[in-house]
């Protein structure tokens, strides 16, 4: 019997202290384990958005490729002569989307907004020559090029998400 007092004075309580700090331990690995899943699901999401856009982008770049002749240029809203700008400055500015675009004819599904496009007819004189110099006459020959400058903006599932895209072509 007094070695069973002798061994109860003996413990302090070591036992509660190391079970207490595991469970904090525990705890505290298990909440920063739900805050980085957070995090993922919402870059998850960011990207979801991002794609979005860029796809919703590329659908009115094609349509405006297609949609774009000679007969059109100048004749339609969002078909026009070169602008002279192709600066990101100048396409960041949402202004100039309002003066200048036309939207996309068709829905696309869970974006914030229809994507518009704007093509520039761009026309030089072709020497038929690449890189070589050449006479004034021999450039009088030849024919106008025309050349497309075609860029679209989109906005994904938020207004966060816009994607510019812009491509060149000639029919």
């Amino acid at each position: 019997m007094e070695s069973r007092c002798k061994l109860q004075k003996l413990q302090s309580g070591a036992t509660l202290l190391v079970g207490l700090i595991m469970v904090l331990l525990i705890s505290i690995i298990g909440l920063s384990a739900i805050r980085g899943s957070g995090l993922q699901e919402q870059m998850a999401g960011n990207m979801r958005d991002k794609q979005l856009a860029f796809q919703s982008s590329e659908a009115a770049l094609r349509q405006a490729e297609a949609a774009a002749t000679p007969s059109v240029i100048g004749a339609q809203v969002g078909f026009t002569d070169s602008l002279g700008e192709s600066g990101l400055a100048f396409w960041q500015d949402l202004t100039n989307w309002n003066s200048f675009t036309t939207q996309y004819t068709g829905t696309i599904d869970h974006v914030s907004e229809q994507p518009h496009y704007l093509v520039e007819e761009v026309t030089f004189f072709s020497s038929g020559l690449e890189g070589s110099a050449v006479d004034l006459a021999s450039l009088l020959a030849k024919d106008i090029e025309r050349r497309y400058r075609v860029t679209s903006h989109a906005a994904g599932g938020s207004t966060d998400a816009r994607v510019i895209v812009q491509s060149g072509f000639r029919n």
